[in-house]
């Protein structure tokens, strides 16, 4: 398991930061002046964490390598393979669920599993061919790995951890453009991480805390939406220059 305190780390220092930014008041300032300020410290604060965000993995997922790999290479593997899905069929004409079948497979029948899962009149017939097959190839890895496959293992600890990376990232973008989190998101991060989980999103503060971060959220929001405004209007000054630049077409000469 990926260690993601850098991630905890950096999203409790940008909601310290927002705090201290909402109760950034001089008396001797008018009240445009705090304001300024106060907007200020919560861009700083912004620019903080979005150096803190990971770099999203890239490549196939780890798991599709360990289903691939159960396909039979030898003739007899094909006809052990056949004999299998002739069982399977048998068990799901007997009125058997296919989860319920994958529960209690072992590898052999998984990779039969897998095999005609492109190809089953079942699958092909149901309203989302696609989903189902991802559905299945889900449940036969977990089954694989549940089985103590080592390939199997070792990819479902590296998908927990890309899911767990990407998910942070997500998150902490998120809130530097002045959104909160989707649930899906922090719901992955809980997934990986219960307690990294519950020492950041899920934190509860105190009555006072909760309405200083209430207000902050709301002013991040507006924030968000002016630098995504101002960032859009910058790229169609910068279309209407390299326009001007090019000159008039073929067309209009």
């Amino acid at each position: 398991m990926i260690n993601t305190s850098k991630f905890q780390g950096a999203f409790l220092q940008y909601r310290a930061d927002q705090v201290a930014a909402e109760q950034l008041r001089d008396r001797d300032l008018t009240p445009e002046a705090n304001r300024t300020r106060q907007a200020e410290a919560r861009a700083a604060a912004r620019a903080k964490l979005r150096q803190a965000i990971p770099q999203r993995p890239e490549g196939p997922d780890p798991r599709d390598a360990v289903l691939d790999a159960l396909a039979p290479t030898t003739a007899d593997g094909i006809a052990v393979l056949a004999h299998q899905r002739a069982k399977v069929d048998a068990l799901m004409d007997a009125g058997r669920n296919i989860l319920q079948v994958i529960q209690q497979a072992d590898e052999t029948r998984l990779a039969a599993i897998l095999d005609a899962a492109e190809t089953s009149e079942r699958v092909l017939s149901s309203s989302d061919p696609e989903g189902v097959q991802a559905e299945l190839r889900g449940a036969v890895f977990d089954r694989l790995a549940d089985l103590g496959h080592e390939d199997a293992v070792k990819a479902a600890e590296a998908h927990a951890d890309q899911e767990a990376t990407t998910a942070w990232a997500d998150a902490l973008e998120a809130l530097a453009g002045g959104d909160e989190p989707g649930g899906a998101v922090q719901s992955a991060i809980y997934r990986h991480d219960p307690t990294a989980y519950r020492g950041t999103f899920g934190l509860v503060s105190s009555p006072d805390e909760t309405r200083t971060l209430a207000d902050a959220k709301k002013l991040a929001a507006q924030d968000g939406m002016r630098e995504r405004a101002e960032q859009q209007a910058d790229q169609r000054q910068t279309l209407t220059v390299a326009g001007q630049a090019a000159g008039p077409t073929e067309a209009g000469r």
